[in-house]
Formats: structure tokens, sequence, C-alpha cells
């Protein structure tokens, strides 16, 4: 069977994607939505470096909604900008119009539900995304490596082999040294600072049950049947004693170099779930912490004791694999998401599916 698809973005997720959907035998492109106006009009096989695929980008949201497609992938870069309330405008008049929609552009629409729906999704989002389904008679699919795989979906299915779980915790690594934007990874992050420097994403994570981590922290206790009474957050800080010159500019000896954070799900009073964010610029700081690059541990003490480990690498585009990974989850839950019943999908209630396509010769 094959699918028509509209990729709606081409930024680090959306050219991975776009890519995938010009290759992927069983997927046909349908159409390109773009924000850069030096791209509206060209062949999406030109934004590909690739030959000409005959199918020219748009910026105008009419054209989009007037195509046949059963699937949109919607992943433009910045989709929680005014809130996410643009993104949610587009995917309620996409799921009307009857495509079918999967999507990376809002984190907080991972897990929603009656009794779950961040305060960054909006108030009515919920009943808005549900209303759209039902009368485009299609379905929605969010999803992303976290949230959407490494913290709920990997670690859910591994609980399988267990009997008495005492805790599970998954660890997240991630070089930031080839990231480019000095804002991010020093104002917004903190790379780079004194130690008890406050930055955003301090105060992203002090009110943890509005950050998309709670998401997924969330659908992982609500997959194991069990209640979460509280989330708590503590970071610790690992400092340079020489300059680092990394890809945003230089991070300056005696300021931050690695960084935990940490969120502990308690239940019945004591820490059960356990996510770890090690982020670093180099790993010759802080060795005693895991160390690499797009890398996810996961360990569940109890009966059974379970180890195990995930490590993504590419060589396409910048190279970071997270992006791409956020891309192909999204494309191989097309199949799963077209013959879905129409309304809400998360990880609890898509059909299980496998994913990848095997190249002829």
């Amino acid at each position: 069977m094959s699918y028509r698809i509209i990729q709606w973005g081409t930024g680090n997720v959306g050219m991975h994607a776009l890519r995938i959907i010009a290759e992927r035998p069983d997927f046909e492109l349908a159409g390109v939505r773009v924000y850069n106006k030096t791209k509206v009009g060209v062949d999406a096989g030109e934004l590909l470096g690739a030959p000409p695929a005959g199918v020219l980008a748009t910026d105008d949201i009419g054209t989009i909604l007037a195509l046949d497609a059963d699937c949109v992938c919607y992943s433009p870069l910045g989709g929680t900008v005014d809130g996410g309330r643009a993104a949610v405008d587009d995917i309620c008049q996409l799921l009307a119009s009857g495509k079918n929609v999967v999507s990376s552009a809002h984190e907080h629409l991972a897990y929603l539900g009656p009794d779950v729906q961040l305060p960054g999704a909006g108030p009515d989002t919920y009943e808005r995304l549900s209303r759209a389904c039902q009368e485009g008679g299609v379905s929605f699919f969010h999803v992303g490596i976290n949230p959407g795989f490494a913290m709920d979906l990997w670690p859910m299915q591994l609980t399988r082999l267990c009997g008495r779980i005492d805790n599970l915790r998954v660890s997240e690594i991630v070089d930031m040294s080839r990231y480019t934007s000095i804002h991010m990874v020093r104002d917004a992050i903190g790379f780079g600072l004194p130690a008890d420097a406050q930055t955003p994403l301090d105060a992203h994570f002090s009110q943890v049950e509005k950050s998309p981590f709670y998401l997924s922290m969330r659908m992982l206790a609500d997959a194991m049947g069990i209640q979460l009474d509280d989330v708590k957050y503590h970071r610790e800080v690992a400092m340079t004693e020489r300059d680092l010159t990394i890809a945003a500019g230089t991070i300056e000896a005696g300021t931050i170099a690695a960084m935990k954070m940490c969120l502990d799900g308690i239940v019945y009073g004591r820490p059960v779930l356990l996510f770890e964010l090690i982020w670093r610029v180099t790993d010759d700081v802080a060795p005693e912490w895991p160390g690499g690059d797009s890398r996810w541990l996961l360990h569940i003490d109890g009966d059974m004791t379970v180890d195990s480990e995930i490590a993504l690498a590419t060589t396409h585009g910048s190279g970071r694999a997270v992006s791409l990974a956020v891309a192909t989850l999204l494309l191989n839950a097309i199949p799963a998401v077209r013959d879905a019943e129409p309304g809400l999908l998360n990880n609890l209630t898509l059909a299980p599916h496998a994913g990848g396509y095997v190249a002829r010769g």
C-alpha cells in the first residue's frame, strides 16, 4: 500500500522527514509547506540536493489544505512560539480537512487527556483536537524522542520482563558541543556560566508538572498502573578547569561544562521512576558520569534486574541523530495512524508496529 504524505516544515526534523518520504518506496510526496520565502516554488528534490521530485514547496496553507493526502508530517521549527497556539490552529485545520497528522512540533501535545493537559498546551486543546479528528474522520499522533520513546515507550516495553520493580532509571546523555547557538547553549541551558547561575532551563524544570518530561513519566506510570505522588527536581553541575572551544563559542575555565538534571517520581513515599538528563560539552569533565552522544541507559532494580542501552548515530544533516530519530518515529507510525479509529493517539493507544523499509538491490 502507498501513502500520500505532506511534509510541513523543513527544519532539523523536517529535512530528515522529507528525505525519507522521497526515498521510501511506499510513500508518495504530496506537498511541502515551507516558511522561508526563498524556498517557495522550489522543487522538493532541489531542497534535498537531489533530482526533481515534481512537487513545489509552498507557504500557502490553503494550497496544502486542498491537497489529497493520507497524512501530514507536521514538524515546523519553533512550534511552541506564541505558546503553540498557531501550531494547534494548523493541526486542527489539517485534521478537519480529512488528513491524519503526525507531529513533533508542540511537545506539550504528546500525552493529552481529560486529566492530563499541560498549561502550555492551551486550556481547550484536548477538546479542539478531539473535535477536529471527529470532523475529519482522522487521527492525531504526537511523538518525539523525549517524550515519545526513550523515556516512556522503551522502558514501558522492558518492564514486561519484570515481576517486582523497586525502581526504574532512564539516563539520557547528549553532547552539546556541536550546537551552534550560544544563546541556547549558554543563556538558556547554562553551559559557560557560574555554578549558581539561574537559567531558563532551571526555571522550566522547577515547575516539573508543566514540563513535557512530566508527560513521559506520567505515561510510563499510567502504563505501569501506578500513581505518582509527586515529582521532584534536583541538579548537579561540573566545572571545566580549562577553556573549551565548541561550535557555539568558548566555555571558559571555572564555568559549567557538564550537568545532570534529575526528576524523581515519588510512588508510595519513595523515588521509583527516575529520569536523568546528562548534558555536557565534553566527556573530560565529570568522567564518572556516563559519556557519549545521543545515548540512553535504562536500569531496572527488582525481580528481575534489567539493563539496556540505546546509542544512535547518523551521517546525514548535522549529524544529530536525535533529529533523525524524531522524523523516523513519526513516519514509521503513519500506517498505524492511518488504520486507527478517529481520535487522539499516544504510545498507550497506537497499535504496535515496526518501522523502516528495506531497499531493493
